[in-house]
C-alpha cells in the first residue's frame, strides 16, 4: 500500500510456487485461511485481475473442500450444526456478486490496492481471535 511491490523473476516462479502453495497450505490448515500468501504471491506475478480472481476462487474451492473434510472428522461440521453452514451460504453469494460487480468497474491498480486492504483486515481479525479466544 505504500509503494512496495514484491516481484518474482520468471526462472524464480517454479520454487516460489512450491514456497508459496506449501506456506499457504499450512495457514490453511491452521488457521482455515490461506489468502494472504496466495494474494501476494499473485499480485507478485502481476496477475490480472480477472485471473487473479479466477486463480482464488479455485484454490478457495478445493480448499473450502478439505476444510470441509477436516471439520467433519474434527466433529465441528455435523447434522446438528449443517443448517446454520448452509445458512452462511446466501450471505456470502451476495458478497460475491456485489465483489463482481465493483471488481468490473475498477482498474488492476485499485483492486490491488483493495485486495490488499482486505487482507490487512483479515491479518488483523486473526491476531485478534488469537489473542482473545
Amino acid at each position: 500500500l505504500w509503494g512496495w511491490r514484491p516481484r518474482i523473476p520468471p526462472e524464480r516462479e517454479p520454487v516460489a510456487q512450491v514456497g508459496v502453495g506449501a506456506l499457504a497450505g499450512a495457514m490453511g490448515g491452521f488457521s482455515g485461511t490461506w489468502g494472504p500468501p496466495t494474494v501476494l504471491f499473485l499480485t507478485a506475478l502481476d496477475t490480472p485481475k480477472l485471473d487473479q480472481v479466477r486463480i482464488q476462487g479455485v484454490l478457495y474451492a478445493l480448499g473450502s473442500v478439505v476444510l470441509s473434510a477436516a471439520h467433519v472428522g474434527s466433529g465441528v461440521l455435523r447434522w446438528e450444526t449443517l443448517p446454520f453452514a448452509f445458512a452462511t451460504l446466501p450471505p456470502a453469494l451476495f458478497g460475491m456478486w456485489i465483489g463482481f460487480k465493483l471488481q468490473d468497474r475498477i482498474d488492476q491498480r485499485l483492486f490491488q490496492r483493495a485486495t490488499l486492504i482486505v487482507l490487512i483486515f483479515a491479518g488483523l481479525n486473526l491476531i485478534r481471535r488469537g489473542l482473545m479466544g
